[in-house]
């Protein structure tokens, strides 16, 4: 079940996703009518299935048409593999952040780490490893980067 928290600054309109996107969802009952400008943080979206996909294009696209500007903010592995698979997942949005999985070589244990699409493009997608949070150990990427970061290039 999707839950939504609405938060005004200034001109912007912060939605914050917190939740799995399925069949139940109801963008226009949960978010109504978006303002000029908004940013959906998509960190808490743990699943999306196609049901909800669907939803999902159906919604931000009408948005979008009406001149919303959207921005995508702390977007969940979930989110980013929708992102890949499907072009017009974002509705013409900017992604601003994503998450990335990580895995530590010590300990195995999985993390992820949040980074700036742009810091992404200037790495030219060559993700630096972080420190694991358990063990202390070097945890690295743990995908695929032509596919895991296929939007960014596009």
């Amino acid at each position: 079940m999707l839950n939504v928290i609405k938060e005004q600054k200034g001109n912007i309109l912060m939605v914050r996703l917190t939740g799995s996107i399925e069949e139940s969802v109801d963008f226009e009952q949960l978010l109504g009518t978006l303002p000029a400008e908004a940013q959906i943080n998509c960190k808490e979206v743990p699943r999306i299935n196609s049901v909800g996909v669907k939803a999902w294009i159906r919604f931000f696209q009408a948005t979008q048409a009406k001149g919303t500007k959207l921005k995508f903010v702390e977007c969940s592995t979930a989110i980013v593999q929708q992102i890949n698979l499907i072009s017009n997942f974002t509705a013409g949005g900017v992604v601003e952040s994503i998450f990335v999985p990580f895995s530590c070589l010590a300990c195995k244990s999985e993390l992820v780490g949040l980074f700036k699409s742009e810091d992404l493009k200037k790495l030219e997608l060559k993700v630096p490893d972080l420190k694991c949070t358990k063990c202390g150990g070097n945890a690295a990427f743990d995908d695929i980067p032509e596919e895991y970061f296929a939007f960014l290039v596009r």
